[in-house]
């Protein structure tokens, strides 16, 4: 118990400092710092975000990468946020595939929680991936 009142001392401390700042302002300012909680409006895509997800599928499937992508995107599920964030950082770079509003709307797409599973739907309902595709003969 020695600890709590060390604590609690502490606490009073620093609200004396700062008069309009008490013990249970603080506690219901940081009550839904770390929630995992995501409101409605940043759970439902707009028909922009999903012409997007498109184009990404369409992408995936063009160049044949749909068990990759899927496989990658089921492990980078968890790191969503952090993955929108580092669009930011390296946005100069990663502009190639898209135009650069739609490379927004993308990061957009990454900071919602369902996204990812929304992409990872989308590259399924194309092409199941337990169906394997047999390779083209070319002549030459």
């Amino acid at each position: 118990m020695p600890g709590t009142m060390y604590l609690q001392n502490i606490l009073s401390k620093i609200c004396s400092y700062l008069p309009k700042v008490d013990g249970q302002s603080v506690r219901r300012a940081f009550k839904h710092a770390f929630s995992m909680g995501t409101s409605h409006e940043n759970k439902t895509l707009s028909e922009k975000e999903l012409a997007v997800i498109l184009k990404l599928v369409a992408i995936i499937q063009k160049r044949k990468l749909t068990l990759p992508a899927t496989m990658f995107l089921e492990c980078a599920h968890p790191l969503n946020y952090v993955g929108s964030q580092m669009m930011v950082f390296f946005r100069p770079f990663l502009t190639f595939f898209f135009k650069t509003t739609e490379y927004d709307i993308f990061q957009g797409i990454l900071e919602k929680r369902e996204g990812i599973q929304r992409i990872i739907e989308e590259i399924e309902k194309e092409q199941p991936i337990g169906k394997i595709q047999k390779p083209r003969k070319e002549v030459f």
